[in-house]
């Protein structure tokens, strides 16, 4: 071979290699551009995946105050027709003295009446016991003189 081919050779082997070394380059270029890419999107998730983090984070917070104010409503309600319950109650429990105090007046007025009349009976009862027994007293006297004058004759 001849020293011209031989610097054809390596003039070709020296362009090649700069080929060679322009695609390494270019690929590096192209693999280095893919990875910054790879990196964007990388953060460009984590930050929509930040982003509904915090949506959802707000969109619990907004459940969970709308549940509390639910819940203490229903509380609120509650304490309420408690309240109520014990005014009605308190309410009944004072209709229902009323009306056993009325019941025991009525009552009272009744013994007294009762009471009344027994006494007028037992009185009437006693004149007559009285008079029966002043007319017994009477016949027994009457018997006994009469006893008496059969003995004495």
């Amino acid at each position: 071979m001849s020293d011209n081919q031989l610097d054809e050779l390596k003039n070709k082997a020296t362009e090649l290699g700069d080929d060679f070394k322009q695609t390494v380059k270019e690929a590096q270029l192209k693999g280095e551009e893919v990875l910054d890419d790879l990196k964007h999107s990388a953060k460009e998730a984590k930050l929509e995946a930040e982003t509904t983090l915090d949506d959802l984070k707000q969109d619990a917070d907004v459940q969970k105050d709308e549940a509390q104010a639910g819940l203490n409503e229903k509380v609120n309600d509650l304490k309420t027709k408690v309240e109520t319950a014990k005014e009605t109650a308190q309410e009944k429990l004072d209709h229902l003295k009323e009306e056993a105090s009325h019941k025991i007046d009525e009552a009272k007025l009744k013994a007294n009446e009762l009471k009344k009349e027994a006494t007028d009976k037992l009185g009437e009862l006693k004149v007559q016991a009285t008079e029966k027994f002043d007319e017994l007293k009477k016949k027994a006297t009457e018997t006994l003189s009469k006893f008496k004058k059969d003995d004495q004759a």
